[in-house]
């Protein structure tokens, strides 16, 4: 009689096998979230590079350290931030140089326009080169602030509006000051002031007069300029912030100004992490909002965030 072997499991035998099982899923899971962190790493590395480009546009400098493929990664964004620093600032050095340069033949222009005969035509003549002038003027003054080296600082935003309107009011503008609200901002004092002046013109000029609204939303300054004019066309609002973006040509005539304004003032705006919108009002009029980031205040001591 042959003895059959007893082939099952010893006993506890099942335990065992589970914390194997166990074992070997623990194993497989970190080793799998290692290869993903590897593999994930640049793509947080590109992700967080990208979240923080800064309102010139350029990226902030990445350490280039850790593994092989972080330190590529690191390397190349900062090769491209550098290669778009050094086009920017060729990009403005031409706007700069173009607009310097076009200040002689214009003076020669200028010259040769007082000669003409015809008093109508040389007054289109020197209408023309005037209009050039702001142009040139308006280019060669936004590069300056662009590569200009006043720093950030606290600005309190209802002072410096009120002196915008004293300006304006003093040139026969009509504009409307309104109620003293203290609200600090982060912002290059000058800047933040032509950006303000130009909004505030565009409204008194093309609007029949400004009337000024200043507030407090949540941790934002809120300043909304508002006028009485005809509004623009929905269908080309969107087209507002376009460098010499005209509503209605033929008013280019009667009316200052090279449609570089608006350009400039958001460009000054977004370059300290604020935002400007404009929508029509109703029955008419135009609603001209500029939102800035206020700065935090502990016991009287201003931190620019």
């Amino acid at each position: 009689m042959t003895d059959i072997p007893d082939l099952r499991p010893p006993s506890g035998g099942h335990l065992a096998l589970a914390g194997w099982i166990v074992l070997i899923v623990l194993g497989s899971t970190g080793i799998a979230l290692f290869a993903a962190s590897k593999i994930t790493k640049p793509l947080e590395l590109l992700e967080n590079a990208t979240s923080n480009v800064g309102p010139d546009g350029l990226l902030a400098h990445i350490p280039e350290t850790g593994a092989g493929e972080i330190r590529a990664t690191a390397k190349a964004l900062n090769d491209l931030s550098v290669r778009l620093k050094f086009a920017m600032e060729s990009r403005m050095r031409l706007v700069a140089a173009a607009g310097h340069d076009l200040r002689t033949p214009m003076t020669r222009m200028r010259l040769r326009a007082e000669f003409v005969e015809d008093e109508e035509e040389r007054t289109k003549w020197l209408a023309d080169l005037e209009e050039l002038d702001v142009i040139a003027d308006s280019a060669i003054e936004l590069v300056r602030e662009e590569i200009g080296g006043e720093t950030l600082s606290p600005v309190e935003l209802g002072h410096l509006i009120h002196e915008v309107a004293e300006e304006l009011h003093e040139v026969g503008l009509k504009v409307e000051m309104p109620p003293a609200v203290s609200l600090t901002v982060a912002a290059k004092p000058l800047a933040l002031k032509r950006a303000l002046r130009n909004l505030v013109t565009n409204a008194a000029t093309h609007g029949g007069g400004a009337t000024m609204e200043i507030r407090q939303q949540g941790n934002n300054a809120i300043l909304v300029i508002l006028d009485q004019g005809p509004g623009i066309p929905e269908e080309l609002i969107h087209q507002v912030f376009e460098p010499f973006f005209r509503v209605d040509m033929a008013r280019r005539r009667t009316l200052p100004g090279a449609g570089l304004g608006l350009a400039i003032a958001r460009e000054i705006i977004e370059r300290f992490d604020g935002t400007i919108t404009i929508a029509n009002r109703q029955p008419n009029g135009l609603a001209q909002t500029v939102m800035l980031p206020l700065v935090e205040s502990t016991h009287g001591v201003f931190s620019l965030t």
